[in-house]
């Protein structure tokens, strides 16, 4: 904890790894933040530059990387898009093509084949 010139507080914010909230065996780490609670980097970041999330909605990293927090990179979608999108990835990365690597537009155009843009779609 740092004071400053202005007598404001700082609290240092460093990133941290905690069980993921989607992978109830704690197979996987997750990046969240220590000082806010040990909340989600991308939540904290869709909330600060966005608002609030929609209640029942999930913060999707649209190119799969959890350490990519640019806003451009993260979406609200429903916890059923949200799956099926993290399938299609798995299925891309194993037919040798990596998300990362793929623009934002790209990617739209695959969920939008796989119908996996509009939430109504999703069963």
């Amino acid at each position: 904890m740092q004071i400053t010139d202005e007598g404001c507080i700082m609290h240092e914010v460093r990133p941290c790894f905690s069980p993921s909230q989607h992978n109830h065996n704690g197979g996987s780490a997750y990046p969240c933040m220590r000082n806010f609670a040990n909340r989600s980097c991308h939540t904290l970041i869709w909330e600060a530059w966005v608002g609030p999330r929609t209640p029942g909605m999930e913060i999707d990293h649209i190119n799969g990387d959890k350490m990519n927090w640019s806003l451009d990179n993260l979406e609200e979608v429903t916890p059923a898009e949200n799956r099926k999108r993290a399938v299609l990835l798995r299925e891309l990365r194993r037919n040798g093509r990596d998300p990362k690597q793929m623009t934002r537009d790209e990617l739209q155009a695959i969920f939008r084949k796989y119908r996996l843009v509009d939430p109504e779609t999703i069963e």
